[in-house]
C-alpha cells in the first residue's frame, strides 16, 4: 500500500512538473512575438497602401534596382503620360487627385523614380468610372466626410522619390499639392496647412529646370 502510494504521488508531481514546463514555453512565446499594431497608426483611416514604412527608410523595390538609370516609360498608345515632383519627409506630404470623367474604369500607372531615373515605385491604381480617387504619401488622420468615403489609397513615396509619373488614360483628369505637416507623419486635411499646387508636365526636364527663351 505504501509502494502505491509513492507511485501515485510521483506520478502527480511529474505530470504537474509537465504542464508547468508547457505553460512556461506558452508564455515565453508570447512575449517573444512582435505586436502588429503601429501607434503612429492609432486613428489613421485604414487604407490600400502600397508600401506604409518610414519616409527616411530606403525601399526595398528601390534598392533592387528595377531598371536601369534614365529609363523612363514608354507612353502607352492613346495615354498621356506626365511627370509631377513629390515631397514626403517628415515634414511634407503629396496629395493627387485622379477623375474618370469617362463611363468605363480606367487603371492609372503611377511610377516613381529616384535621382538618376532608375525606378523604385510602381503601383497601377483603378479608377471608378465617372469617379475620382484620392492619393495621399502619408496616414490620413482623422479624416472629414469628404475624405472618408472613398477612401484614399497610401502611396508612401519616400524621401528616395525625386520625381513620378502618371499615364493618364483619354477621360482621366489629374490635380494634385503638396503640403506641409511637420513631425506628425499623417495627414490632417483640418490642420495642416501651406498646400502648394503641383504643376505637371509631359517633360520630366522642365521639372526642375523651367525651358529658357533664348534671344534670337
Amino acid at each position: 500500500m505504501k509502494k502505491n502510494r509513492l507511485l501515485f504521488f510521483g506520478l502527480t508531481i511529474g505530470i504537474l512538473m509537465v504542464f508547468g514546463f508547457l505553460l512556461i514555453g506558452s508564455i515565453r512565446n508570447a512575449l517573444a512575438e512582435p505586436s502588429t499594431t503601429n501607434p503612429s497608426e492609432a486613428g489613421a483611416t485604414e487604407t490600400p497602401s502600397f508600401y506604409s514604412g518610414s519616409d527616411e527608410i530606403l525601399p526595398p523595390d528601390l534598392a533592387e534596382g528595377v531598371q536601369s538609370p534614365g529609363a523612363l516609360p514608354t507612353p502607352i498608345p492613346g495615354e498621356t503620360l506626365v511627370y509631377f515632383v513629390t515631397a514626403d519627409s517628415d515634414a511634407t506630404a503629396t496629395v493627387v487627385y485622379l477623375y474618370n470623367t469617362d463611363s468605363v474604369v480606367h487603371t492609372v500607372a503611377l511610377r516613381g523614380y529616384n535621382y538618376n531615373g532608375v525606378l523604385g515605385y510602381s503601383i497601377n491604381i483603378s479608377v471608378p468610372a465617372s469617379s475620382f480617387i484620392r492619393l495621399s504619401s502619408d496616414l490620413v488622420a482623422n479624416p472629414p466626410p469628404s475624405w472618408a468615403t472613398p477612401a484614399p489609397i497610401i502611396t508612401n513615396f519616400t524621401d528616395f522619390t525625386y520625381f513620378a509619373s502618371l499615364s493618364l488614360p483619354h477621360g482621366v483628369r489629374a490635380e494634385g499639392y503638396v503640403l506641409y505637416n511637420p513631425g506628425t507623419g499623417t495627414v490632417d486635411p483640418r490642420l495642416d496647412q501651406g498646400a502648394i499646387p503641383m504643376r505637371f508636365s509631359t517633360d520630366p526636364a522642365t521639372l526642375f529646370m523651367p525651358v529658357l527663351q533664348k534671344n534670337p
